[in-house]
């Protein structure tokens, strides 16, 4: 009885758990855009263009824009040619997420010199 109950005292701290973490960040239509991007390449244009606008105006102080999302847009911008905008995401990513910045450092020095 007691494993029982321990058992489900867990379950019930571990979903707690994962129902607040919900809002916590930004996400637009990241999955939506994913999926049309590799699935749907007659629509790829539009569904970059709403994403990029989103990455550009989105998020707030209480709810920033999440994780990867600015590296995200660089990389479609890289994708694109537009080496400029690439860079300026890079930063951005680079600035709002301290853990990034090993690789981005990188990233962003070799775009440079490439310029």
């Amino acid at each position: 009885m007691n494993k029982r109950f321990l058992l489900t005292l867990s379950m019930f701290v571990l979903l707690a758990g994962c129902a607040s973490n919900q809002g916590l960040y930004e996400w637009g239509q990241y999955q939506e855009t994913l999926f049309v991007v590799y699935q749907e390449p007659e629509l790829k244009e539009e569904a970059l263009k709403n994403y990029m606008e989103f990455v550009e105006t989105g998020g707030t102080p209480e709810h920033p824009i999440a994780p990867g999302l600015f590296a995200e847009a660089g990389t479609f911008m890289l994708e694109q040619g537009d080496v400029d905008s690439a860079i300026k995401f890079y930063k951005l990513e680079y600035d709002a997420w301290p853990e990034s910045r090993p690789m981005l450092s990188m990233l962003i020095k070799n775009l440079e010199a490439r310029q």
